[in-house]
């Protein structure tokens, strides 16, 4: 995709007060201009197993410097020295490339577990090794390559004992072994296809969608079933030609959906069947990331979840009797929280982790093999998020935990230790802002990263107790603060019901100018899946900073179903009501924002957002237009009923039906934002790309019809060959002159503002 940079024209000039002088100062709070901070990211890599050694690189002294972190001692030490280290290299560089202490050409460094204190990596072809003790750099001979038997891709197909493998070919399945290869199956089609890389179209070959149980010589496969789902199509406008991109795609309602088979195939016995895995009607089977379920030697575990997103059972498949067993029910209303579950089979499948929301706060409990609840594990006092870490011999877990401590955002992610068994949990990162961990491969410490808005990156080395072992360095942004750069401000503010607590980010103009009023534009996203409010440190996230230095006072906060993170009935509160319902938060959110400053401008209100976000803008600016005067509404899924169908069904609602025929079908209608077409009284930019294959453009095209059906103005960017993220640059440059020009009432003439990079 191209990327354009700002171009600032003389033409500014010209008027009053000067756009000119806006965009100017705009420009040098970029961050390509502000820059990032010294050490504003920092990768600590352990050595081994981690029980004495980490090794990290950061600035100092305007070089990047390699340091070792002795996790015994609690110290660090540089692994060399840049300026003998650059003489020690000069013999294995080219005459014309000669390694300089600022510039040493040091890449993938390699410990060796067994010798710590020694790395390893390739220099203009020579292969080196240095010893930290000694500070001697040698030559080694380069490795003999050895003869092996290459799997390629097929790799995580074969059986334990390499003896077997499953792969696809023309769309079925196919077993390999003992010399031969058996055609297990004779179905196999386009869109019904075992093969996982190929079941579109052409041979249907690739590794399926499945794994080997254990050590055992049976294998689970999945297949899906898209021959009778619909079709959309989006064309390349830029291609030498105009071409038609097709593509399946289940949207909210449909008739017609994906529907799943899992077929269990005996090596041994050279065959394979279907299992009965029918629950409910257009049920789906959740397939874990990288194609590989759960397995213990004598069984498998799958998911499989209604259509009403409201019921799943964990179901485990045993090698003994080939059959399907229903092991865990769950069932939650108005529907299951996708976002944060997860299960774990632990203790060779004698335990289950499984997590749930039926308490209205997401929790794990812990099961025996055969689905009888044995206790809670997590509390209620937090959130339960993603497990980090599982010791099943100590009888603990780390999970990811929000809102359990008084005082800290609930949205920022921290880190507990919880009892397997039950009882309190320790809060290790009690740090006030959001966290995210890495633990060594031992268990023994873990390296804990966490900043806010406000707040740049600190970074320490902690114990299995939380306590500080070693503190890294932080991201410096002194140099940034000269500058001008100022944080934004964090806020806590009250939703439309004055009661539930909402958190955002405020940023205001560096300079305010006495006696000034500034308009008030809110950025948007109103979730449900995520609020996109940012948590961790940023210079200037979405660019939002360099608006308000144009003259704005700009807003971006969560609001009431927004986010998984703050329970069921936070999560959920836009149920029915997908269209209009984080509208009235963002309403009271600008007049507490308004109310706040004193050269806020409560008239002068603008909004935009990308996505659901410009789904919201849009919604927003028709539903109030008394309240919201520019609107600017960024490949926005209007019309949700030709959008995804885990979006719609779940967020919204979806119905199950029988028809006059016994034949049950579900129904799932969304309000669209066309329906309020004839509201527009402000200025609306309409922006979609033309290859978005997500959110298909008609969604803003049917927007846009209702538009002028209606008689109503309005501006329109189709970008061409843009699919659903946008040339960044180009839109944020187009956000930017919108507002200046419509809420500051600055108009322009010259739109030359941009070059290609």
């Amino acid at each position: 995709m191209k990327r354009f940079f700002l171009v600032i024209l003389a033409a500014w000039c010209t008027l009053p007060g000067g756009a000119q002088s806006y965009m100017l100062r705009a420009e040098r709070f970029s961050s390509d201009s502000l820059g990032s901070g010294r050490n504003a990211s920092l990768d600590m890599r352990w050595i081994g197993d981690g029980s004495r050694y980490a090794w990290y690189e950061a600035e100092e002294r305007g070089m990047r410097t390699w340091f070792l972190a002795d996790l015994k001692t609690g110290r660090t030490r540089r692994m060399f020295d840049n300026t003998r280290m650059a003489a020690q290299l000069a013999p294995y560089a080219d005459s014309l490339r000669q390694p300089t202490p600022g510039k040493l050409g040091l890449y993938a460094l390699e410990f060796d577990p067994r010798h710590p204190l020694r790395f390893t990596f390739d220099y203009n072809k020579h292969l080196l090794q240095y010893d930290i003790r000694t500070g001697r750099l040698k030559e080694l001979p380069a490795p003999k390559k050895e003869r092996r038997f290459d799997r390629g891709h097929w790799e995580r197909d074969y059986s334990a004992d390499s003896l077997f493998y499953i792969t696809a070919c023309r769309h079925d399945l196919v077993l390999v072994g003992a010399g031969d290869s058996i055609r297990l199956t004779a179905d196999g089609e386009p869109y019904y296809s075992f093969a996982s890389g190929g079941a579109a179209s052409g041979k249907g070959t690739g590794g399926p969608t499945g794994c080997w149980i254990g050590r055992s010589h049976k294998y689970l496969a999945v297949r899906e079933d898209k021959r009778r789902v619909g079709t959309m199509t989006v064309v390349n406008n830029l291609a030498e030609r105009p071409e038609a991109k097709t593509y399946k795609y289940v949207a909210s309602g449909d008739r017609e959906v994906v529907q799943y088979g899992i077929r269990l195939v005996d090596a041994d016995r050279r065959a394979s069947f279907e299992l009965d895995i029918a629950r409910w009607p257009d049920q789906k089977i959740e397939v874990p990331r990288f194609q590989a379920f759960p397995v213990t030697d004598r069984s498998a575990w799958f998911i499989r979840r209604s259509r009403t997103c409201d019921s799943m059972e964990l179901c485990r498949v045993d090698v003994a009797d080939n059959a399907v067993h229903p092991i865990i029910r769950e069932t939650t209303a108005p529907h299951l929280n996708e976002q944060l579950f997860e299960y774990h089979v632990i203790n060779d499948g004698n335990e289950i982790l499984w997590w749930s929301e039926r308490s209205g706060r997401g929790q794990f409990y812990l099961y025996d093999g055969d689905g009888r609840l044995k206790n809670a594990v997590t509390d209620g006092r937090f959130v339960a998020g993603h497990v980090a870490r599982i010791d099943t011999l100590g009888r603990s877990l780390i999970v990811e935990g929000y809102g359990g401590e008084e005082g800290i955002n609930p949205h920022y992610r921290l880190f507990y230790k919880v009892p397997l068994d039950g009882g309190p949990a320790v809060c290790l990162t009690p740090g006030n802002g959001h966290h995210t961990v890495d633990i060594a491969p031992d268990g023994g410490r873990f390296y804990d990263r966490w900043s806010r808005m406000d707040l740049p990156e600190r970074r320490r080395i902690a114990d299995p107790a939380g306590r500080t072992v070693l503190e890294l360095p932080g991201c410096d942004i002194s140099e940034v603060r000269a500058k001008g750069w100022r944080e934004p401000e964090l806020l806590k503010l009250l939703a439309a019901d004055s009661v539930t607590e909402l958190y955002g980010v405020v940023y205001l103009p560096f300079e305010i100018e006495p006696g000034r009023k500034y308009p008030i534009i809110s950025n948007v996203y109103p979730g449900p899946q995520d609020d996109q409010v940012p948590l961790a440190f940023s210079v200037d996230d979405n660019e939002n900073m360099l608006l308000a230095q144009l003259g704005f006072i700009v807003l971006n906060f969560s609001h009431r179903g927004s986010s998984p993170t703050r329970g069921r009935d936070y999560y959920n509160y836009g149920r029915g009501n997908l269209r209009d319902y984080a509208v009235a938060d963002d309403m009271a959110l600008v007049r507490q924002v308004a109310a706040r400053y004193p050269f806020a401008d409560p008239d002068r209100v603008g909004i935009y957002g990308h996505s659901g976000g410009g789904f919201m803008a849009a919604t927003a600016l028709l539903q109030h237009p008394e309240f919201y005067k520019v609107g600017i509404a960024a490949s926005g899924n209007h019309d949700n009923n030709i959008y995804a169908q885990w979006w719609g069904e779940v967020f919204h609602g979806v119905e199950q039906r029988t028809d006059a025929d016994g034949k049950v079908y579900f129904e799932c209608r969304v309000p669209t934002t066309a329906e309020l077409a004839g509201r527009l009284r402000g200025r609306l930019l309409l922006v979609h790309g033309d290859m978005d294959d997500n959110v298909h453009p008609a969604s803003t095209l049917r927007l846009a019809d209702a538009l002028i059906r209606a008689g109503k103005r309005f501006d329109m960017l189709l970008i061409p060959g843009a699919d659903h993220g946008l040339p960044i640059r180009y839109f944020n440059n187009t956000v930017r002159y919108y507002f200046v020009e419509h809420l500051l009432g600055l108009p322009q003439k010259d739109i030359d503002i941009l070059i290609h990079e």
